[in-house]
């Protein structure tokens, strides 16, 4: 007994190195980008103290609107201790509370910055902080995602479990790849690990127009000096994009517009095309190729079923540009656009229905005969053959490998002899290469099943569940990791 528990404590402790190592080192990667706001009343006194992160080379941030309300000077502190002094206001959403700004660059630096993500995250996801609370600087917290959630005035917001205190405003939410998934903007005082950060999805409504100075009734005097220029010509990254949306339509006429605008459509059973439209208002794109990223909303309510990844070549000169997608099968769908630097340029949703209203939903040999399945991965089955321990990270022997069990359950029988288990593995931004096909054999009768798959190499998988007669189940996503 006394071994055996010394082994569990050598591994737990193990793994829980393994993730302090790597989170040491996103941090490490991470914090130059980060900074701490400190903003000045008519005075010169003191007003307040956030946090801000660069999201492009050239000095663009991102913090909180209410950080800067009232103030009439600010100045931002790098991890490197510079001084640097918040020239331009690019736009903000008081609703929000997001506020995007240049700092001044005389020398023309480049700075260390953060990439967004604006694919909302999965509850129990890991994620992390970094920021100055209560004043103090460069202060790391982490935690888990608990939930995502639309607030009706600020957009989606992400509920964490990190902790947050005065002073965070502002801090990027980050996941374990250092991608910035939102900021974070409030706590609830009188509730325990109510804390939250609102999407970066939210960016592309912070309003333009009126965002060269604060409202005379917040301060009076301009915070930043007005910058009039809207021609584009002093814009980087996401600042090209700011009046970007992603629309969906049958067709576009002959001048290039949109037509029959919807967020809606039918497809038939073996399913349609839909024209996704990407129009950046008046300025030009500027690139040479783009990308979109498709995902299906799930059971859970989030947009977390991964389909696909689609690159398209397009002339940079264009403000607007627009391709026709094949959709398979009905549900809802978001679709995030990128540069092919993945630099975010805007995501569209959108419901397919299926016009069919002979489809046979019994029918085995359709995808729909299996619509309610799911495809879970856990290291322990309990008494009954179902999933314990389920998740989507899981640590390896480096030298032999580990198992796990891929759980496949169906709310009616399978109605096949036997499943087929592709093995994707990630390369780049898609999952694309396929590392293995393995069959098995299952009772036709049964409504779940599992699988013990080995796996030998640290990576993200995609695993996709299939029937004999190649009739899609489902799919799940898999990080492996090598334990220490």
């Amino acid at each position: 007994m006394k071994r055996t528990l010394f082994l569990l404590f050598f591994l737990a402790t193990t793994i829980n190195s393994f993730a302090q190592s790597d989170l040491t080192a996103l941090i490490d990667k991470c914090s130059p980008a980060i900074f701490k706001i400190t903003t000045y009343d008519a005075s010169g006194n003191e007003y307040a103290v956030g946090t801000g992160f660069f999201i492009s080379s050239t000095g663009t941030a991102l913090s909180n609107y209410h950080v800067f309300q009232g103030a009439a000077k600010a100045k931002i502190k790098t991890s490197d201790n510079k001084t640097y002094l918040v020239e331009n206001v690019l736009g903000w959403s008081k609703e929000s509370d997001l506020l995007k700004f240049t700092v001044k660059n005389e020398l023309n630096e480049t700075f260390p910055f953060l990439k967004m993500n604006a694919t909302s995250p999965k509850a129990g996801e890991k994620i992390f902080i970094i920021g100055n609370p209560l004043g103090l600087e460069k202060s790391v917290a982490d935690g888990i995602v608990s939930s995502i959630r639309e607030d009706e005035k600020m957009g989606e917001t992400i509920q964490i479990t990190a902790p947050i205190s005065h002073g965070n405003s502002g801090s990027p939410l980050m996941n374990m790849m250092g991608e910035a998934l939102g900021v974070v903007t409030y706590y609830l005082e009188n509730g325990q690990n109510l804390n939250f950060a609102v999407s970066v999805k939210n960016l592309n409504i912070l309003d333009p127009i009126n965002a060269l100075k604060f409202p005379e009734e917040d301060g009076g005097n301009t915070v930043v000096s007005n910058n009039n220029s809207n021609n584009g010509s002093n814009t980087s990254g996401t600042d090209i994009y700011s009046g970007s949306k992603v629309v969906f339509c049958e067709d576009v006429d002959d001048l290039g517009y949109p037509k029959n605008e919807s967020t809606v459509f039918n497809i038939t059973g073996s399913g349609g095309n839909v024209t996704v439209y990407v129009d950046n208002g008046t300025t030009q794109l500027g690139v040479t190729d783009i990308k979109a990223k498709f995902y299906k909303k799930g059971s859970s309510g989030e947009y977390d079923q991964y389909i696909e990844t689609k690159d398209y070549t397009i002339k940079s000169t264009l403000v607007a540009t627009y391709f026709d997608y094949f959709f398979s099968s009905a549900g809802d769908y978001v679709v995030d656009v990128y540069t092919g630097d993945d630099v975010w340029i805007n995501s569209g949703y959108v419901t397919i229905k299926n016009s069919d209203i002979n489809i046979d939903y019994n029918d085995p040999n359709s995808t729909f005969y299996f619509m309610d399945s799911k495809v879970v991965v856990c290291t322990d089955l309990d008494y009954l053959n179902n999933c314990s321990n389920a998740g989507d990270e899981f640590y390896i022997n480096k030298s032999n490998g580990s198992y796990v069990y891929i759980h496949v359950s169906n709310t009616k029988p399978f109605k096949t002899d036997g499943l087929t288990l592709k093995v994707y593995r990630k390369k780049g931004s898609d999952y694309d290469d396929l590392y293995e096909t393995k069959y098995y054999t299952i009772d036709p009768e049964g409504k779940a099943t599992y699988i013990k798959y080995t796996f030998y190499t640290a990576g993200d998988y995609k695993l996709k569940v299939y029937t004999d007669d190649s009739v899609w189940v489902n799919d799940a996503l898999v990080t492996i990791k090598y334990s220490k």
